[in-house]
């Protein structure tokens, strides 16, 4: 299957359960993974849709959706710190990830959000 950034976005907007589904279809190409755990984590306020899909696909074979796994990550939980097991993922991608510029990201991002809990 084949989706636009602009279609997925409009997904995500009207449908996210579907967006969601899409998303951990084994026939979606790696492009669509990438861009869609972006915008889902970006457009869609509903834990219980964003949360699965995106702990899916940080496990993912593929770095480049790993990373649109993180962006998705960081977008939903700008406001508050990520479930546990999800930083748990997060802490092992920042040492031990095959990719150095998703390692050097996700670092970034831990950062992040040991300093909104100090704020706390």
């Amino acid at each position: 299957m084949n989706y636009t950034e602009n279609q997925l976005t409009e997904l995500a907007k009207t449908n996210p359960k579907e967006l969601a589904h899409i998303l951990i279809s084994s026939s979606v190409n790696i492009r669509v993974l990438t861009f869609g755990a972006e915008i889902l984590g970006g457009e869609v306020n509903d834990e219980s849709i964003v949360l699965p899909v995106l702990s899916r696909l940080i496990k993912h074979v593929n770095a480049i959706v790993r990373e649109g796994a993180a962006i998705g990550i960081s977008s939903f939980y700008s406001s508050k710190k990520p479930p546990q097991d999800l930083l748990d993922r997060l802490k092992f991608m920042s040492t031990n990830d095959p990719s150095p510029a998703l390692r050097d990201t996700v670092k970034s991002m831990l950062e992040d959000y040991s300093d909104e809990r100090a704020q706390d």
